[in-house]
Parts: structure tokens; C-alpha cells; sequence
């Protein structure tokens, strides 16, 4: 897993190397990457780390205004406890939130300090791993397995900074608390099997984007 604590490091080191910058203020779209580190608030899912897609459009402004976050999409393990001291690893679920909210940002220098609420819905899905699937073909002698997730609505409380290295750059550096609860079911030969998964997460955030116009 990629440590935060360098993601922190590299983030003040471009600041203070970018003092003479001018700032990227006439953006109007910039893209790039951006590396983000998730820990599970529950043992019953996995934290992760990986690197995805960025996109600022236009220019924070001081004062109320809307927000969006579009591409904080990611995968977490799901494990379960049959009996007592026994983990089992049931699978893999994805979720692809697309949030929009409210928040308030403050300038200060070439920095825009923003804190938010934004929320929305997540669109699932789970794979059963090889070792479950086993599990209920071997032990429990099951067939016709099939697995789903269901959609869920997300809420995600965030400060977010931008800060502009020149018109062409801009540093990410984003922390937030997911909140994602879908359920997971596998249906075979047996029957019905569902169960809700705490998929809450902490995630922090650091990009880079260029802009484009």
C-alpha cells in the first residue's frame, strides 16, 4: 500500500518549490492522475491503494458552491466468518459512487481550501473469489452459483485542497470518509444467501492535473 505520509510529503515539497509559480487561475479544464490510498473502518472489507483518473474544471472561487466528485470508483475485499476463529475471503465488490454536493471554499494564496458534503449513488458490483467458490461447490456441494451487489446511496464528508503551481499545473490533495453500505448475495442450487457489507472508508487523495484551456 502506497503510504500517506509520503503522498503528504511530495504535496508540501512542489508548494514550497513552487514559490515563484503563477498560478493556474485561467483554467478552464485540466486533467491528469492522482494516486489514492482507502482504509476500511471494518474487518470485514480490505483497504486499497491505486492509481486513477483527475479532472478540475475551471477555478475554485471563495465563498458557497456546488460540488461533484465523479471518479472515486474502487474495488475492496469482502470477508466473512462462518464459524468461530474461521475467515473466509468471500470476494471482490466494486463500487462506483457519482456524488455531487455543497460546500464552502476559502482562498489563501495559491491555495483553495474547500469543505464539503457531497453524496449521491453507487453503482455494484461482487465476484465471488476462486477459494469461495470452491467452498460452496466442494463442502456444500452447490451449484448454479451466481453472485450480485446491490446499488446504494453514498454520503462522503471531505477537505479538499487545490493548489496552483503554474497555468499549466495544478496539485490535489483530498480527505474524506465514505459511507457505503450494499448487500451482497450469492444465489445457488441452495438457496438465497445475502449479507450487508460495511464498506465505509477513509481515502486520501493526491494528484497532479494539466491544463488543457
Amino acid at each position: 500500500m502506497i503510504n500517506s505520509r509520503m503522498m503528504w510529503m511530495a504535496f508540501v515539497g512542489a508548494v514550497l518549490c513552487a514559490s515563484t509559480a503563477r498560478a493556474q487561475v485561467d483554467n478552464r479544464l485540466a486533467v491528469g492522475m492522482s494516486v489514492t490510498t482507502r482504509v476500511a473502518s471494518s474487518s470485514g472489507a480490505d483497504g486499497s491503494a491505486d492509481v486513477g483518473f483527475e479532472i478540475r474544471i475551471g477555478h475554485e472561487r471563495e465563498g458557497w458552491g456546488p460540488q461533484y466528485s465523479f471518479f472515486n470508483w474502487f474495488d475492496t475485499g469482502v470477508r466473512y466468518e462462518p464459524t468461530a476463529g474461521r475467515t473466509i475471503d468471500l470476494g471482490q465488490l466494486r463500487l462506483r459512487p457519482i456524488m455531487a454536493g455543497y460546500g464552502y471554499t476559502h482562498l489563501r494564496g495559491r491555495a483553495a481550501i474547500t469543505a464539503d458534503l457531497v453524496g449521491g449513488y453507487a453503482l455494484n458490483s461482487f465476484e465471488l473469489d476462486s477459494g469461495a467458490l470452491g467452498d460452496y461447490r466442494d463442502r456444500l456441494r452447490a451449484n448454479a452459483i451466481e453472485s450480485k451487489a446491490t446499488n446504494t446511496f453514498v454520503v462522503k464528508p471531505e477537505v479538499q485542497v487545490w493548489y496552483d503551481l503554474s497555468p499549466r499545473f495544478g496539485l490535489k490533495l483530498n480527505g474524506g470518509y465514505l459511507l457505503a453500505r450494499p448487500t451482497v448475495t450469492v444465489n445457488s442450487s441452495l438457496g438465497s444467501d445475502s449479507r450487508s457489507v460495511d464498506a465505509d472508508t477513509f481515502l486520501i487523495t493526491f494528484g497532479v492535473v494539466y491544463s488543457l484551456f
